[in-house]
Order: structure tokens, then sequence, then C-alpha cells
């Protein structure tokens, strides 16, 4: 392990009572010209129920991919990805809404008011319309707009719209929640206040976090373990969060210094 319990043994096999876990994955794609390219090439890591993971790593680093996998989206070409020991397809076919995704866009429907988008995924769960309506209140107060729970998305700034979209991800009550480049569409300040907002909210509840980022400060504001990927995506290392390390100023530079060693190290060739 080392100064910042960094473990760099991608060939280790994850525990097998881990909320995710995902064991020799491959996927690859075939672009026009008929060549492949390879997105996700022999990764494997896993997620403990109640973690905060952050992914970070090079651009085609398959880390949207990889998102898109969990949710059942694509498929893998081998290996494999289980949700508490369930083949994920099998996880999201059974259990509707329990795996949600805060994008970097917002992704709102926009002839639906704040509260109907909120209630979205508990409708695809089929919570009846009085009690969805009722629990998308509950969350949009909890995301600090109950003021606006009848508002059209034109109506609403970036950062309301995407408290909408946290909203969303909460209401069914999921056990695993995937940031896809949740704040990154915003700007610095409403960026900052939107994190300690959603990590507050969080904290409140007995979920897992799975956060694909670009930024190593939001990672190391927002997970207990960072995962450091290559392109095409592989595990290079971990390296665990101590609390409270986005306060130390020494001690987050030294975790920012070896994740950007590393990103650098993994990144595609050309």
């Amino acid at each position: 392990m080392g100064e910042f319990d960094m473990d760099t043994n991608a060939a280790s096999v994850p525990a097998r009572s881990s909320k995710l876990l995902v064991e020799h994955a491959r996927k690859s794609f075939r672009q026009d010209s008929g060549a492949e390219i390879s997105a996700i090439a022999d990764l494997s890591f896993s997620v403990k129920s109640g973690e905060y993971v952050a992914i970070v790593g090079p651009t085609g680093a398959g880390k949207s991919v990889l998102l898109d996998c969990l949710l059942g989206l694509k498929f893998l070409d081998a290996g494999q990805i289980r949700v508490d020991g369930l083949p994920v397809e099998n996880f999201v076919r059974e259990k509707k809404g329990h795996i949600t995704r805060i994008f970097q866009e917002d992704r709102l429907l926009p002839w639906l008011s704040a509260t109907d988008n909120a209630a979205f995924g508990l409708q695809i769960q089929g919570v009846s319309q009085a009690d969805r309506r009722k629990q998308a209140v509950r969350w949009l107060d909890a995301v600090g707009l109950s003021a606006f729970k009848d508002a059209l998305p034109r109506e609403l700034s970036g950062g309301m719209r995407q408290r909408v979209n946290i909203a969303r991800a909460f209401a069914p009550n999921p056990e695993l929640v995937l940031l896809d480049e949740a704040f990154s569409a915003l700007d610095d300040v409403t960026a900052s206040r939107l994190r300690q907002d959603f990590k507050a909210l969080a904290q409140s509840q007995q979920t897992t976090f799975l956060i694909v980022t670009h930024s190593i400060d939001e990672a190391i504001f927002l997970a207990n373990r960072i995962l450091v990927f290559g392109a095409p995506a592989r595990l290079m290392a971990e390296i665990a969060v101590p609390p409270l390390a986005w306060e130390d100023r020494v001690a987050s530079d030294r975790i920012k210094d070896e994740v950007r060693s590393l990103i650098v190290a993994g990144a595609r060739p050309g």
C-alpha cells in the first residue's frame, strides 16, 4: 500500500459480498472504418454497500460506457457485472428504478413539471399517482425546490434543473446511484454549492454511490475511495481518501499529484 493507501494490484479479485462486483469486463466497438476499438479492457473492481467510490481517468477510459452497462443499456463482450450477487441485467429487470443515474446534462422532460420529472422513476416502479407525487414533492423540498414544484424545466436555472435531477435520482429509494459528470456543466460557484448539498443529502441515505468525474477535487470531496482507470478502461490503482482530506491542503495535494501522474500514464497512445 503506500502513503495514501494506494493499491496498484489491479489483478486482485473483488470480494463476492460486495454491492457491486465487476469481474474481467471487456467491451469493444466497431468504428465506421471497420476498425475495432476497446472501451473496457479486463476491468475488475468491487464496491461495498454504502461506499462512495469515484472513478477518474483520461478521455477514452470507458467510464460512461461502464455506467451504460450498469444500467443494462449496453452489454459486455466478456466478463460479468453483478449487483447484490445478481447479474446486472437481472437486477435491473427485477428491481426497476433501484439503480439511478445523474447525468451531466439535465435530461428533464420539457413538458413535465419539476414534480412530474422528479416522480418519473416512481412511475416506472408502478407507484400510484398520489404516492409518487407526494414522494416527489418531499424530495424537491429536500433539494430546496419546494417553491418550484410546478415549474417547467425552461423556467428553472441550470443549477435548479440539476437539483430536480438529484430529486429524481433519490425518489425511487435506489440502492445504487451513478453520477456521470453530474456537476461539470455548471459554473464553479453553483457546482460547489450543489456538491455540498448533494453530499449532505447523500449522507442521510443508506445508498451506494459510484461517481464518474474528471475533477480530482470533486472525487476527493465526495468519495472515500478513488479508482484510477487507464484507457481503455482498466484499473490502474485504488486510492483510499482519508476522512476530511478535502480540508487538508497537504493531503489533498498529494492525492491529486498521485492521481494526475496515474492518469497521464494510463492515457491511450496518440
